[in-house]
């Protein structure tokens, strides 16, 4: 569930700029090759500068995202654990291993996503995917009011949308489960010679 939650919020960092990008289809970009250009040549603007990526990446807020992502984690491991001991008592011994725990949890998070790695791994992906005019186009919507409305507001949206997801499939697994478990006494009725369950 750790790996999901974090997939999930790298995703929406990446998955920003493509959702609000200029351009989706690569033929109407003003970049993209021409008819007249031969196959496998580049047009000089096709690679953004690392610059442009960068401030890319300061407007969308990237880091502060993933500088956040550590106190998230921790408060979902919370969440957890307080769900399964279920307001029963700890002892100084079991809460000197939970703080170990999470601060090893942390510290394993804070390893993986910190800013100079995951810096790096923005800048290829990024002038790997995007042309300089459609890094250019995305700087000027994540600069104005409603580019950073979607940099603060996207994160609360998707965690909202899970927060419904995860009720609805709640509600589903019993009724998926009763499902699976008729259709299996179904299958095994003939066989052992048990009239098979009425449904309906």
């Amino acid at each position: 569930m750790k790996t999901l939650m974090s997939t999930v919020l790298l995703t929406s960092c990446f998955g920003l700029s493509s959702a609000f990008g200029q351009q989706s289809n690569p033929a109407a970009s003003p970049d993209a090759p021409s008819s007249d250009t031969p196959a496998g040549q580049l047009l000089v603007d096709t690679r953004p500068t690392d610059e442009s990526i960068r401030q890319l990446l300061e407007v969308m807020e990237i880091k502060t995202m993933l500088d956040a992502i550590p106190g998230q984690m921790d408060a979902y491991f919370t969440s957890i654990l307080n769900k399964d001991m279920a307001g029963r008592p700890i002892s100084a011994e079991q809460q000197e291993s939970i703080d170990k725990m999470r601060q090893k949890s942390a510290d394993m998070i804070k390893e993986v996503f910190n800013w100079k790695s995951m810096e790096a791994v923005y800048l290829e992906v990024y002038g790997k995917t995007f042309s300089q005019s459609e890094i250019d186009s995305m700087i000027t919507f994540y600069s104005s009011p409603a580019g950073h409305a979607v940099v603060v507001k996207l994160p609360l949206a998707m965690q909202n949308t899970m927060s419904v997801m995860q009720k609805r499939m709640q509600d589903l697994m019993p009724k998926i489960q009763q499902m699976a478990k008729d259709t299996a006494a179904e299958i095994k009725a003939p066989q052992a010679g048990i009239p098979k369950p009425k449904t309906g």
